[in-house]
């Protein structure tokens, strides 16, 4: 029970303390959280999402490059798009 409250107390302060990258589509929803080196978590429904390899490829090619080829991934394969909150 105790790790059920810390998990959930973790991922709201992420969550919270995070700029986000918002995707939607027909297909599936993905929000990325990210601070400015790093992706720090993300909630997916309908789409499944590599949190290590993703993370690892951001660090390689900067959190910002990385957003905007995610947003651009995103729209090209999906009938959706991506903004930042």
């Amino acid at each position: 029970m105790f790790l059920v409250v810390a998990f959930i107390a973790l991922f709201l302060i992420i969550s919270a303390t995070s700029k986000k990258l918002v995707c939607k589509s027909n297909e599936g929803n993905i929000t990325i959280m990210y601070n400015d080196k790093t992706i720090s978590g993300y909630t997916a429904n309908g789409l499944s999402y590599d949190l290590d390899g993703q993370k690892k490829y951001a660090e390689e090619i900067g959190i910002d490059a990385y957003i905007e080829e995610f947003s651009t991934m995103f729209s090209n394969k999906t009938a959706g798009s991506c903004s930042k909150e």
